[in-house]
């Protein structure tokens, strides 16, 4: 699993910070990428927890469609 900035969701002209964060998930021989989170989210955080094997992913919705995330968007829980 690897969570990225790999598009210019703002477009902006650069790739940064300031892009959705993407979570995706390869095969073992980095093929078949998948994305776990919906394009309109930005991955915010993920915790572990070991006790139950459950990885949670939390990310908050691009409400605007604008490319990028302010503090006024909700955030949830996406994956777990």
């Amino acid at each position: 699993m690897i969570s990225a900035y790999d598009e210019d969701s703002n477009k902006d002209g650069f790739i940064n910070q300031n892009d959705l964060r993407r979570f995706y998930v390869f095969d073992l021989d980095g093929s078949n990428k998948q994305n776990l989170v919906p394009s309109d989210y930005s991955v915010i955080s993920s915790e572990y927890d070991c006790a139950n094997d459950f990885m949670y992913v939390f990310a908050q919705l691009d409400e605007n469609k604008n490319g990028q995330i302010e503090q006024t968007e909700k955030s949830s829980c996406v994956l777990d």
